[in-house]
């Protein structure tokens, strides 16, 4: 791509337009303006971690890795191995929720050999692959993917994660993770609200920062951190949104001795702040509603991301500055995919948003969106409406991160997107539904036959001569693997319980070769193998 591609405003998207404002604040003081000492460049996608494995939600800066590796499909069929790996509760939480995917890593050699917290077994294991998994019950499992063995200790935090953690790209053994929710459960509360790092050398914390009750430079008092962090290797800082409508960058000051196997870190790193309101946010729902539950996506210096409200915005995370903004409408939660059209020197962003009654009262129903977006500009490029249902717990529309089909494969041209709680007759159900990328035209539809919220997004895998698969979990406990080209299915498990009550999938599945990893919310583990 072009290094004289900058993202700019146009008419329609410029921040005054839209009528968003921001603030930026440097070690607890406002400023005016802000120069980053050591400017932040992400690099491609596919050069944002060395590591074999999905490492962040979505697996890197596009948010366009969840899978790692290729696939063998010679039966058609889905396996599920018995090794009943289960965790806890906290209160009434447990087991993995929206987006709760877990983390799948092989480890270099030498890193593993200095874990002190991995048991023996597994130091000197050269095709050792590691799950990690931070669930709803305040702990951090880790699991070895070919056996299901545990492979060291739980790391307690003793708060509910909600989100996906982030590993080090640059394969330092170090762990980020945001709480999502409270220590007692409580669904309302955001006291002692914390975004963590760990130590994968002894487990141990590094760092921490959040707030006893809440960041005074927020507009909104709720704090959770279920955005997936991205990490700047170069520049060596951590990239947070938080739900309180706060942007967090900081230095981190790591280091990694590889040869002594230590890590340190500052323990209360130096934070820069962004935040932003407008007259659509404070208009929203009775109190306001700002904040980020989305993973950001990182293009060069720039930040995407849609908030609580449904405010688009890019900002250039050297000078903390908007770029350009635009209203969506309504809430986005859904981690963007980004795509770059090299042929045509274009920048694209895949988006959508749910309906939300408390920020659009249009009753029990209403449309929700599924969005190309040009990333350079903000501009909307197409938009295709779904008709879903809301209620006070949850809303319908797109939440889950959708599929960009990999060029070369029988998968590319299609944008492949999980609509939930979509209205059918006077029930609901969940779809996919696979669009040209270009115009947004429907190519196929495959029906989940779930009543309710079933937001697991979509995961692609492909065979070594590109023909592409999609695995999709839904609430009815069925894990499915349809042809991506066409929607059709190819397998399916249904998972319950001892009662034989349906396992509900709101998590995201990570997968590895031919293994799916996805936890329940009935506190259960699975490794499931594409056969």
């Amino acid at each position: 791509m072009s290094d004289e591609l900058v993202p700019h405003a146009t008419e329609n998207t410029e921040p005054s337009k839209v009528g968003v404002t921001y603030e930026i604040m440097v070690d607890n003081a406002k400023v005016e303006s802000y120069t980053r000492p050591e400017p932040i460049s992400f690099g491609t996608g596919a050069e944002y971690t060395a590591l074999e494995g999905v490492i962040n939600f979505r697996g890197n800066n596009y948010r366009n890795a969840p899978s790692w590796g290729t696939v063998s499909i010679s039966e058609n069929k889905l396996e599920v191995k018995d090794y009943d790996k289960k965790t806890s509760y906290i209160g009434t939480w447990g087991g993995a929720a929206w987006t709760g995917q877990p983390l799948i890593v092989k480890w270099p050699a030498e890193t593993r050999a200095k874990m002190t917290s991995l048991k023996e077994e597994f130091r000197s294991k050269d095709d050792f692959v590691e799950v990690i998994y931070a669930t709803l019950d305040g702990r951090i499992y880790f699991m070895e993917l070919s056996s299901g063995k545990k492979t060291r200790d739980f790391i307690d935090i003793g708060a509910p994660t909600k989100g996906t953690p982030t590993l080090d790209p640059r394969g330092w053994p170090i762990i980020y993770v945001g709480q999502g929710l409270q220590a007692d459960g409580d669904a309302n509360s955001s006291d002692d609200m914390y975004f963590r790092a760990y130590s994968l050398i002894d487990n141990k914390l590094l760092m921490k920062f959040g707030a006893s009750s809440s960041d005074p430079f927020a507009h909104r008092n709720w704090q959770a951190y279920d955005s997936s962090a991205l990490i700047d290797a170069k520049t060596d800082t951590l990239i947070e949104p938080g739900e309180n409508g706060v942007l967090y960058t900081m230095k981190l000051n790591s280091n990694y001795n590889a040869e002594a196997g230590t890590v340190t870190m500052d323990s209360e790193p130096k934070i820069v702040k962004y935040n932003y309101t407008s007259e659509h946010n404070k208009n929203a729902d009775s109190k306001g509603r700002w904040g980020m539950e989305n993973s950001a996506v990182g293009w060069r210096n720039y930040l995407f991301f849609t908030d609580n409200a449904g405010i688009l915005q890019c900002v250039d995370l050297n000078t903390m500055s908007l770029i350009y903004a635009n209203n969506l409408v309504d809430d986005s939660d859904v981690s963007m995919v980004l795509e770059e059209d090299i042929t045509n020197q274009k920048v694209y962003l895949y988006t959508g948003c749910e309906y939300d009654e408390l920020v659009r009262d249009l009753g029990s129903t209403g449309p929700a969106y599924a969005r190309k977006i040009d990333a350079l500009t903000g501009e909307i490029l197409w938009t295709e409406e779904y008709e879903v249902a809301s209620n006070q717990y949850v809303d319908g529309g797109v939440l889950a991160s959708p599929v960009l089909g990999r060029e070369g494969t029988n998968m590319e041209g299609l944008i492949i997107y999980n609509v939930t709680a979509a209205v059918k007759g006077d029930s609901t159900t969940s779809y996919l539904v696979a669009l040209d990328k270009e115009t947004g035209d429907e190519k196929w539809r495959y029906d989940m036959a779930v009543d309710g919220w079933s937001p697991s997004s979509p995961v692609p895998v492909y065979t070594e001569d590109g023909k592409g698969y999609i695995v999709q979990c839904d609430k009815a406990g069925d894990v499915v693997l349809l042809d991506g080209s066409t929607g059709t299915e190819v397998a399916k498990v249904t998972l319950t319980d001892s009662d034989d009550k349906a396992h509900n999938f709101e998590a995201t599945p990570a997968i590895y070769g031919n293994t799916i990893v996805v936890a329940s919310r009935k506190a259960e583990i699975f490794f499931i193998e594409i056969k």
